[in-house]
């Protein structure tokens, strides 16, 4: 099966109903991760929302789309998303980095014990 990896923020409060959810997981038996948690959070919402008439109930409708629209929440989570992916490039840089400095030096001592 494909894997999609991403790196997504996550609100503190949906955080911690994550790993409440991940430990009842690991607790009822299952070899459980924290994506393992996200995608069975995920899974469940969609469940049950198509198997309603008319999806979400209104109330809930209601709470999703105030998420949405509060544009402060909304605008950290992206900062800290944004966030995760420049350290993620940094951090590829870096290596990159390394490997080159350890190649140039192994060069140049091969090419001090020959002179």
């Amino acid at each position: 099966m494909p894997v999609v990896k991403k790196t997504v923020a996550i609100h503190p409060i949906m955080d911690q109903y994550v790993r409440k959810t991940w430990a009842m997981l690991v607790e009822g038996g299952c070899d459980a991760t924290y994506s393992t948690a996200v995608n069975f959070m995920l899974l469940a919402t969609v469940l049950e929302a198509s198997g309603q008439p008319n999806g979400l109930s209104e109330k809930t409708r209601a709470l999703i789309w105030d998420f949405a629209r509060d544009q402060e929440t909304v605008g950290e989570l992206n900062l800290q998303d944004q966030l995760a992916s420049v350290i993620k490039h940094l951090s590829t840089v870096r290596i990159r980095e390394e490997e080159h400095i350890t190649r140039t030096t192994k060069v140049s001592v091969k090419q001090q014990r020959h002179s």
